[in-house]
Order: C-alpha cells, then structure tokens, then sequence
C-alpha cells in the first residue's frame, strides 16, 4: 500500500474545507478558547485539544500528517517548494508558544470558572467579516514561515496544538502503552537513505534504523519513510514499544 495516494488527498481535503467553510477558527483557533475561558465557556476548540491529547497516547501524532488543516495547506505548498525545514533549536519555539497559550487558558477558567459549555461560540455569534480574518489568520502565519524556512516549518516551530500529542506520545511511550508507531528490521536497510530524504520533517530517519529505536517527538507518522523503502525495512506498527 502506497500511503501517501490516501494520505495527501485526505490532508489537502481537510484544509480546503475547514478553511472555506470558515470553520478553522472555530476547533483549532488559539484566540477563541482564551477568549472563551475568560468568560468561563467550555467552547468546541476545549473539547478538540482534549480529544487531541487523548488521541495522541493511541495514535501518536498521525493527526498532524493525516487530517491537520494546517498541514493540508502546507501539502500544497509543497508541491512548489522542495527545501525542507532544518531541525535546530527553533524546534523549541512551539513549546514557548504552548506554555503562554496554556498558562492563558488556564488562568481564564481558574479565575472566572466555568458557567457553561457552548461548542458553537466562536461561530453563530460573530460576523462573516471576523470569521475571514480568523481563518485567514493561520494561512497568513503558515504560508510565510513556510516559505521562508522550508516545507512544514510551521508544524516544527510553532504549532501550538503540536505539543498536546508531543507529551501525549511521551507518556505513551513511557508506560509503554500500545499505540500506532514506527518499527524497524535494521536487517532489511540496504543504506539507500531514501527515508531520511523522503522525510517532510527533516528527521534522520536512517539513523534510527540502524539502532531500531524510530521514536522521535517530531515524526508525524506520515508514512513517507515507509513508502520509499523498497526492502520494507519501515512499517507501521499499532503495539508496545
């Protein structure tokens, strides 16, 4: 099975009509779940990155590869542009945007409570002209950073929903729970580097098949490394670690 022909029209599908149907901002803005916790409403973003994070200890971060708006529009982009995003210590901005964010949401329910919950605030009580800009808002961060960085730049600097599955896999892994995750026969490799190459993040992927350890808390589970492996060196695997 080549999983990319399911994969890529799947993603690309995501973001065109979350962001035509003008319901990006709605479960997965930044903006207004902080809003909403300042006036105590559990709106339908909450209940996206809870289900995010539960997800993540089963599925690891397949989400961000597989139906991330998001990672839709930068599939798109790639289609024009084959620089890759480097892996450097930009890698932790994301984390510094989560703990703000987190911290923000956190003291607007402490402070305020919580009254009531309404999935749809955030949609039927504001105007078209707000829902276009909030929408338009995440393409005018990713298509820039992208261009300027590398394909998928965004999803390794400043994803903010990034870090839910990131510490969800984490504890996953260390209670060696099963879930969906990459395995290895270092037997198989013939050192072609194909998956290294064929990795949208920039991961040595080769590397971590010589030492049968494929764990890595940028690996979005795309599947790339496993379709250009022609040995089937790489497969998924739904198990223990």
């Amino acid at each position: 099975m080549n999983y990319q022909s399911i994969r890529r029209p799947v993603v690309i599908l995501s973001a065109l009509l979350f962001h035509v149907l003008l319901i990006f901002h709605l479960l997965f803005s930044p903006v207004i779940i902080v809003v909403a916790s300042q006036k105590g409403i559990v709106n339908a973003s909450f209940v996206v990155f809870v289900l995010l994070s539960g997800l993540s200890l089963f599925f690891g971060r397949a989400y961000c590869s597989w139906f991330c708006p998001g990672c839709g529009v930068q599939e798109i982009m790639a289609f024009f542009m084959k620089r890759k995003a480097k892996s450097n210590k930009a890698n932790s901005i994301k984390y510094i945007i989560f703990i703000i964010w987190i911290g923000a949401i956190l003291l607007g329910y402490i402070t305020n409570g919580i009254h009531r919950i309404d999935l749809t605030y955030g949609m039927s009580d504001i105007s078209v002209q707000r829902k276009i800009i909030l929408t338009l808002g995440a393409i005018v961060i990713i298509v820039p950073i992208t261009a300027m960085f590398g394909r998928f730049a965004s999803c390794k600097y400043i994803c903010w929903q990034a870090p839910f599955m990131i510490i969800g896999t984490t504890v996953r892994d260390y209670f060696h729970l099963r879930g969906l995750r990459l395995k290895a026969d270092k037997s198989k490799c013939t050192g072609c580097e194909l998956c290294t190459t064929k990795c949208p993040m920039n991961i040595e992927v080769m590397a971590k098949v010589e030492t049968g350890k494929m764990a890595d808390p940028e690996c979005i589970l795309c599947g790339n490394c496993v379709d250009s492996c022609k040995k089937k060196a790489i497969r998924f695997s739904f198990s223990k670690n």
